[in-house]
Parts: C-alpha cells; sequence; structure tokens
C-alpha cells in the first residue's frame, strides 16, 4: 500500500467545499487551517499510479484551487507477511 500526505489550498471562500469534495472521493483530513484555507489530507492506493491518478484528480474538484505532495510512503510491512 502506498501513502501520500498532500496539502490542499481551496479557492478563495471555499474551504467547506473543497474538503466536502476531497472527503466524499475517500481521503481523510487529518489538520485544517481555516486562516489559510488549507488543510492536510492523506491518499491511500494499492500502486503508485493509482495515487498519481488520484492525485491529479484532486485538482479538478470542486472549491480547490491547488494540491501539493508533502510525503510520501510505501507500507513494506504488508508485504512481509
Amino acid at each position: 500500500m502506498f501513502y501520500s500526505g498532500v496539502l490542499v489550498t481551496a479557492a478563495p471562500g471555499k474551504l467547506e467545499k473543497a474538503v466536502q469534495s476531497v472527503e466524499g472521493k475517500g481521503l481523510e483530513i487529518y489538520h485544517r487551517d481555516p486562516d489559510a484555507e488549507r488543510f492536510i489530507a492523506v491518499i491511500e492506493g494499492e500502486t503508485i499510479q493509482s495515487e498519481a491518478d488520484i492525485f491529479k484528480e484532486l485538482i479538478s474538484l470542486p472549491g480547490i484551487q491547488n494540491v501539493s505532495l508533502v510525503a510520501n510512503l510505501e507500507d513494506t510491512e504488508e508485504e512481509q507477511q
């Protein structure tokens, strides 16, 4: 499993719409900064490609102005079991 932390910046005045859009795609929100109209979300994917596809889709969702990759991690424990 692959995980990516992303910083999502909402369009001005659209923070709640952006949060709803991202949550509607099944992503979890881990931190909100209402003053800066941005938040951190985590993308989970079975492959790097599935993660990248979700990342690309986020920018087109309602209320979102920008999406930046902050961190990426591969869970290797699942493979070892």
